[in-house]
């Protein structure tokens, strides 16, 4: 089987795309919107808090396919080493977004943000969420994430142009038949 499933294939691009959305709303718009523009603030966390939990529920469904259908034949480099480090970068991907989901889901707790957010409080947004201890991790783990995500794309790309062996073609919906 040369290509993924089409499902697959959407959920795949479907997940970059979400997981760059919600990189930028957390680490670009949030922090650079002042501490007096709540209106603003409880805009963009809400829609960064929902990215969050669409990418959780996207990669878990993209998992559960990863099982459930048939796969292409691993990718070869033409490097031994490459070639191992590819499956571990893959499962990496997996596991630094469920742990970056679960790292926002306890600083969402510990700041009360589902009550502010979602249920209608009216308690004001902490001043600053540098002083949850998940902060901190959630910070740690989206740098590992954005990594393996640069990572990932660099090693789409080397086998695209430099060893030109088509590799995106798999990842990738199919064209019609003539």
């Amino acid at each position: 089987m040369p290509r993924y499933h089409p499902v697959q294939v959407a959920l795949h691009w479907l997940s970059a795309v979400l997981v760059i959305i919600a990189w930028v709303i957390g680490a670009i718009v949030f922090e650079r919107i002042p501490s007096t523009e709540t209106a603003q603030k409880l805009f963009a966390l809400r829609g960064h808090m929902l990215m969050g939990l669409a990418i959780a529920f996207v990669v878990a469904l993209r998992l559960a396919l990863r099982f459930a259908l048939e796969q292409p034949s691993r990718a070869t480099s033409g490097n031994a080493l490459f070639d191992r480090l590819a499956p571990i970068v893959h499962y990496a991907l997996y596991v630094a977004v469920f742990a970056m989901a679960a790292s926002g889901l306890a600083l969402a707790v510990q700041a009360g943000l589902p009550a502010i957010l979602f249920g209608g409080s009216d308690a004001p947004l902490p001043e600053s969420f540098h002083e949850y201890a998940p902060r901190a991790v959630h910070g740690v783990i989206g740098t590992i994430l954005i990594s393996l995500v640069v990572l990932h794309g660099a090693a789409a790309l080397y086998h695209q142009f430099l060893r030109g062996d088509g590799l995106l073609r798999r990842m990738w919906f199919a064209g019609r038949a003539r």
